[in-house]
């Protein structure tokens, strides 16, 4: 397995360019990092294209798909997430299909300065999935999830009656075409 990660190592090394294999050798052993200036390597993006595969996967499945020791790959997660380069794992929820949901895009001009002292308001409405904040003539665009249209046109009411809210354009989501991980 080593001497795959070493074929591998060699394939990709910026620094096999200039025939320099038996230091560069010694790198890879210790964990080659050619410059440490926070760029990631080869077998770093290998690593990280895994993950957004499967974020679960075990640290001996990631080791052997990458041809790397679990310790190198626990070694170069921790790294990852130490450099922020990794900023957390999540979960895709499935769509509910017994309890039918809207989904809209709501874009929302705001009246008052700065934007987050309306916005702020929000944090603890169940209806409200995220609150993106904008520049534009668009001020903030809310995702939001209703049981129905009703209820989707009785947020909007409450929105619109919250001091600072000025026009609302509500857009519902017909359907999902990309779905990030």
């Amino acid at each position: 397995m080593v001497e795959e990660a070493r074929n591998l190592h060699r394939r990709c090394c910026p620094c096999h360019r200039q025939d320099v294999g038996k230091a560069c050798d010694r790198r890879f052993l210790e964990g080659c990092r050619l410059r440490n200036d926070g760029e990631l390597d080869a077998i770093d993006r290998k690593l990280l294209a895994l993950l957004q595969v499967d974020a679960r996967a075990s640290f001996t499945a990631l080791a052997r798909d990458a041809g790397l020791s679990r310790t190198a790959i626990q070694e170069r997660m921790a790294r990852l997430e130490r450099e922020g380069v990794i900023l957390g794992y999540s979960v895709r929820l499935a769509d509910r299909p017994k309890a039918p949901v809207i989904r809209a895009m709501l874009s929302l001009r705001i009246r008052t300065r700065p934007c987050a002292t309306v916005l702020d308001r929000f944090r603890s409405w169940p209806e409200i999935v995220a609150c993106y904040s904008l520049a534009g003539p668009v001020d903030a665009m809310l995702l939001v999830e209703t049981e129905d249209a009703a209820a989707l046109s009785g947020l909007v009411d409450r929105l619109s009656a919250v001091p600072g809210v000025g026009e609302i354009e509500t857009a519902p989501i017909l359907a999902e075409s990309v779905r990030a991980g």
